[in-house]
């Protein structure tokens, strides 16, 4: 008779364990048992239960050591075990740390600390939100909460610029595709829904509520409160967010494009004459609003959602829900990016498998080059102007950073701290243009402008625009550049010169960091650099000198669209008219001949030619606009493709030692008279 095995596993055990190991075979767990072993056994009987007894404690013999005893004689102790289920590390609930001061439901309550860091960043002369008293009085309220206040002329003016940038894009946005076209609507919808959304979403912004509330609040600046700007701030901010996950290349400027394909379907003239300047008005404003509007408006998006100080790169990302609590927006509302054009992707692979190898490299490289450096027909007209102007220079290859101070110096009669720019730094080349452009002005000024036609019930004002940006374009060359750039890059050579390691001190690094800042917030608005604080420049009333430029060179190319129309009906003979100017035939005037009026003479045939017209000057005038306008207004142009990072004119080109002083014997004039001589021959 076989033994029977033991019963050492307790009641329900074996049954446990066989529904942890799964499914087994009786081959596969005989196999198994084999393999490891051990000993067989069987399950004991369930025991009867045991009577009940005060509390759920168990008998249990434990050894006890008490201290000074020794021996073999341990004394033993019966005690009491109460028994308790041992937690299981892996079933406790890890609770993350959740930011409450993020949670939109949690009251705002800013400390003194926190107060404090805002107004005085919001007091920054970048941002001009607060006034340093305002600050002072937070400062001494230590124990209770002062008004916030904001600063009167922020109120007044500041944000009047900012509201013509969303005048600006959205007006433009809109004239393109109206709210009441619904038949265009709805056939862009249907074409292009990606593409459709973002123009949706910029010609819906309630620019008309930021209006509004702007002007309720300009009735009274000096008692306007953060607090009062929290609908203004909503609408600003709300599509701003929406579009913020897009790229501006290949979203926003790919569905202008496929609106502007829609509308060329519908009438290419108009669409050529009209709506390719509305389009480029509206990416410079969308630009300048994502790229500075919505840094220079942070701290009071800041203080209206936030207890806490935040640097600007991190703010948006900490404060994320109550940001979007704030605007009413989730992030399931943000928009999607546009998608490639599914019959360009075919044509090109078509093209691409039917051209051999070499043929393909050679054609990518040309793509990739006119990528690079898109120069247009009119900015190489201005090139050419530019040529006949000033022969002895290289205007065709500006991309290699010609010395242009040794030519212009005595011809414009430079102060002495110009020599101080870098040749390979795209602001000589600008301040150069500038120049050219105010000896133009000279003239300009006295002729007629008028307003231009955008539709038969809206005009815009030529004359006023104009006339503004001859006006304020001495205190661009003079206060901008000659006093707040060049002053400090004067100031940062001369340190450089008594010791080239005080480069790294912290004075200098302060110098560069607004020099830099200058650049990219009047002159350069693609221009980038490392540091996001804020600049120590003196406050200045005038908008930025790259936008302005834009300005001047769309309204001249519509008057110089409509002289080119007058010429072909007659021009002076039949006294033809045109939109935008109104004595285009008159003699331009120079009350004081200049170096440039002289050679404009000579170029059109003397003093007593009549091709000496208005309309001629304003021909001269938007070459050299263009050509600027480029330089600082396209993003592919050679001005952000320079590395060099110099700055200052230095020995050899390194950027170590300044170099004061360069070659100056050239003969501008001379130069002149020999390609004149040559073109007569």
């Amino acid at each position: 008779m076989a033994k029977k095995p033991k019963a050492i596993y307790e009641p329900g055990e074996l049954e446990r364990t066989r529904k942890r190991l799964g499914d087994l075979d009786p081959e596969e767990a005989r196999a198994i048992a084999e393999k490891l072993g051990g000993e067989i056994g069987i399950e004991k009987l369930p025991e009867p239960p045991k009577p009940e007894r005060g509390g759920h404690g168990r008998n249990e013999t434990v050894n006890v050591s008490i201290k000074g005893k020794s021996g073999p004689g341990v004394p033993k102790h019966r005690v009491e075990v109460i028994e308790k289920e041992e937690p299981n590390p892996l079933k406790v609930k890890r609770t993350s740390r959740i930011d409450k001061g993020d949670d939109p439901d949690q009251p705002l309550k800013t400390s003194y600390r926190e107060r404090i860091k805002m107004d005085k960043l919001a007091a920054q002369v970048e941002f001009e939100i607060k006034t340093p008293l305002q600050v002072l009085v937070s400062r001494f309220s230590l124990f209770s909460e002062p008004p916030d206040m904001v600063n009167p002329d922020f109120v007044s003016r500041r944000m009047n610029e900012y509201y013509g940038r969303f005048e600006s894009l959205v007006i433009a946005t809109r004239s393109l595709l109206p709210r009441q076209n619904i038949r265009r609507t709805e056939h862009f919808k249907k074409l292009h829904p990606e593409a459709f959304a973002i123009i949706d979403t910029i010609r819906f912004w309630n620019i008309e509520l930021i209006n509004t509330e702007l002007s309720r609040l300009q009735a009274r600046p000096r008692s306007v409160k953060v607090s009062d700007f929290s609908d203004i701030i909503k609408a600003i901010y709300r599509p701003i967010l929406l579009l913020e996950g897009l790229d501006t290349e290949n979203d926003i400027k790919e569905a202008y494009k496929r609106l502007y394909t829609l509308l060329a379907e519908e009438d290419p003239v108009e669409a050529k004459e009209k709506h390719q300047g509305s389009i480029r008005a509206a990416l410079i404003a969308y630009s300048i609003i994502q790229k500075s509007i919505r840094f220079l408006l942070y701290p009071l998006l800041m203080k209206l959602v936030s207890d806490t100080y935040y640097s600007y790169e991190s703010f948006f990302s900490s404060r994320r829900k109550r940001i979007l609590a704030f605007l009413n927006i989730t992030e399931k509302d943000k928009l999607q990016p546009v998608p490639p054009r599914i019959n360009a992707a075919k044509e090109k692979t078509t093209a691409s498998e039917t051209e051999k190898p070499e043929e393909a490299a050679e054609h990518k490289a040309e793509a990739h080059t006119k990528e690079q450096e898109p120069i247009s027909k009119g900015v190489i007209k201005g090139l050419e102007t530019l040529e006949r102007l000033f022969p002895g220079l290289p205007w065709q290859r500006l991309s290699t950073y010609p010395d242009l101070y040794p030519y212009f110096s005595k011809l414009f009669d430079l102060k002495k701290e110009y020599e101080l720019v870098a040749p390979t730094d795209p602001i000589q080349q600008v301040v150069i243009l500038m120049h050219i452009l105010e000896e133009l002005f000279y003239g300009l000024r006295y002729v007629s402008f008028s307003a231009i036609h955008v539709t038969d019930q809206e005009a815009e004002p030529v004359d006023t625009i104009i006339n503004r940006i001859i006006g304020n374009w001495p205190r661009y060359i003079e206060q901008v550049f000659e006093k707040e750039y060049l002053h400090r890059l004067n100031e940062y050579c001369q340190i450089l010169e008594s010791s080239t390691e005080s480069r790294t001190a912290a004075y200098p690094k302060r110098i560069l960091l607004d020099l830099n800042w200058i650049k990219r917030l009047f002159f350069l608005p693609y221009f980038k650099f490392e540091s996001f604080s804020a600049p120590t420049i003196h406050k200045l009333d005038i908008p930025p000198f790259y936008s302005e430029v834009h300005t001047l060179k769309r309204f001249l190319t519509t008057i110089a669209a409509s002289i080119d129309k007058a010429q072909k009906a007659g021009g002076a003979e039949q006294n033809a008219s045109c939109d935008g100017i109104d004595n285009p035939w008159d003699q331009y005037l120079f009350q004081v001949p200049t170096p440039l009026s002289t050679r404009i003479d000579a170029l059109l045939g003397g003093k007593n030619s009549k091709q000496r017209t208005n309309a001629a000057l304003v021909y001269f005038t938007l070459a050299v606009t263009t050509v600027l306008d480029y330089i600082i207004n396209n993003e592919y142009s050679w001005a952000y493709t320079n590395d060099a990072g110099i700055l200052f004119r230095s020995v050899n080109g390194e950027g170590v030692t300044p170099l004061y002083g360069t070659q100056t014997d050239i003969d501008p004039d001379a130069l002149f008279r020999e390609s004149l001589k040559s073109r007569s021959v």
